[in-house]
């Protein structure tokens, strides 16, 4: 039951990568070695340090708020470094944030759903993981676009800020209709409509 889970970010992240011949999988072995390997530290962290017992709230803001730390914190963080202490160019560094991202939800998606959330509900199982992927697709679009066009003046960079905060808040949104019940049918519908949609984004807005 866990597979789907446990397997469709990694292998969805790898299709893309075997299809694009613009960087070879051993070129990306350190954002893909760092993701994992941050993944793998912030879910021991939590397990061992933070208290995994969670209030769900009742409103739709209650409970979208505390669960935006999970895609906000660490995708800001770990892009904002690798970008930071890369020596490799600026293409090289935006093509880098999907295998880094993908590299690390690989890991803390399927540790938050089997500790922390329910576990056999087709929800955390089949369209949790589709989720954070659309997260990852459309954060690393708002990422590439910022770099690309850093030098271009401050307009763009607070355009791919705001896209990049906004690709962000797609998973803690779509989780809180969910929570809330009275909308766990638009949490589907809304989950299955971003799926073409961030795969036409990515497609032709974000690679080169």
């Amino acid at each position: 039951m866990h597979f789907f889970l446990l397997l469709l970010i990694p292998a969805f992240m790898g299709c893309i990568i075997a299809t694009d011949s613009e960087y070879s999988l051993k070129k990306l072995s350190a954002p893909l070695f760092l993701g994992f390997f941050s993944g793998i530290i912030v879910s021991a962290f939590i397990e061992f340090f933070v208290n995994s017992e969670t209030n769900t709230g009742s409103t739709f803001l209650s409970i979208m708020l505390p669960m935006s730390t999970g895609t906000l914190i660490p995708s800001i963080i770990l892009s904002a470094l690798f970008i930071f202490f890369s020596k490799d160019d600026d293409e090289y560094k935006a093509y880098s944030i999907l295998p880094l991202l993908g590299a690390f939800y690989s890991i803390y998606t399927p540790y938050l759903t089997l500790t922390q959330g329910e576990k056999d509900s087709f929800f955390m199982n089949f369209v949790s993981p589709v989720i954070y992927m659309e997260t990852i697709l459309y954060f690393t679009c708002a990422v590439k676009y910022g770099i690309r066009n850093f030098r271009d003046g401050k307009g763009k960079i607070a355009k791919a800020s705001a896209a990049g905060l906004a690709a962000l808040l797609v998973q803690p949104s779509i989780h809180a209709l969910w929570n809330l019940h009275s909308t766990a049918m638009a949490a589907y519908i809304t989950a299955l409509l971003m799926v073409p949609a961030s795969i036409f984004v990515y497609k032709f807005f974000c690679k080169r």
